[in-house]
């Protein structure tokens, strides 16, 4: 139960954080990268990436609800979050980490989040009704 809980949290952290991204695209670009006037194709890449997050996020809440045959959506909905969260540890490897509070942000809600996301859908994935 405990793990369908933070499944679904973080379901709906990432439909939200999706939907910010399609809904308001400018304001998602000034207070997540500090963009402060995107052109063309940062809005086509804020869109593309805010309709990944809100796939994920829905896969996430479906995986969260009752019945063993829901894991696999779990599962499903938290690749996308594993593979940013992934792809921004590569860059503090190779590039160092970014400054406070970008830091924080980064490490809490892009990297941790999706390992705990995938941990956690696999437990679900794993033993059903967890």
């Amino acid at each position: 139960m405990v793990v369908r809980l933070i499944l679904g949290f973080l379901g709906v952290f990432h439909l939200a954080n999706g939907l910010a991204m399609l809904l308001a695209p400018g304001r998602w670009a000034a207070a997540v990268v500090h963009l402060a006037a995107p052109d063309h194709l940062h809005f086509h890449f804020i869109t593309d990436i805010g309709f990944a997050f809100a796939g994920s996020g829905v896969g996430m809440l479906l995986g969260a609800w009752r019945g063993a045959a829901k894991g696999p959506w779990a599962l499903a909905g938290a690749v996308w979050p594993l593979l940013h969260g992934l792809f921004h540890l590569k860059e503090w490897i190779f590039d160092g980490p970014p400054p406070m509070p970008d830091l924080l942000t980064e490490g809490v809600g892009v990297i941790l989040v999706g390992f705990v996301g995938i941990g956690l859908a696999w437990v679900r994935y794993r033993k059903g009704e967890a």
